[in-house]
């Protein structure tokens, strides 16, 4: 799931560095005072562990935690949505369900809707915060707060929530 969502963000990453859209790299970079190297170290070294597995089979594999996998996918998510100008219903689910999982590191950004779907989701298990997630995913659509057109993140108030974020 690292590999696919660390490849994903590369390939919604390479499309918005053709625009003056908004990239969570950037933002990255503004928030944390890094440069964008030690972003792409940080995704790339699990990535390309996986990847290349087959140059040294005897390596000890990189410590992947599902806070690493979730937070690679929540930046292919959020480019995703920029570069495309638009958020189908399960990535919005997927942002929802990130703020509920980590609101420390999303403040406003979806807080309303992490509340709403996803009530007291940072207290729970992994396990069932998963299960949240599954049985959300299976309401495909039915949810009056995931249907609701601001969802589709074109919004600015949206962006500047998570730029306050960010920090």
């Amino acid at each position: 799931m690292y590999t696919l969502a660390a490849n994903s963000w590369e390939i919604s990453d390479a499309l918005l560095r053709q625009t003056t859209k908004l990239r969570m790299i950037d933002q990255f970079v503004a928030a944390h005072g890094e440069p964008a190297k030690s972003f792409w170290d940080l995704l790339n070294g699990p990535r390309n562990f996986i990847k290349h597995a087959n140059r040294d089979p005897f390596a000890v594999a990189p410590d992947i935690t599902d806070e690493d996998c979730d937070g690679a996918l929540i930046f292919a998510c959020l480019d995703y949505m920029i570069a495309s100008g638009r958020s189908p219903y399960i990535v919005g689910l997927f942002v929802a369900w990130y703020a509920g999982v980590y609101p420390l590191k999303t403040g406003d950004f979806f807080r309303r809707e992490a509340d709403l779907e996803f009530p007291g989701l940072g207290e729970m298990s992994r396990r069932h915060q998963c299960a949240a997630a599954r049985t959300a995913a299976a309401k495909w659509g039915k949810s009056p707060m995931m249907a609701h057109a601001k969802n589709e993140l074109t919004d600015n108030s949206r962006w500047t929530k998570l730029r306050n974020a960010l920090g």
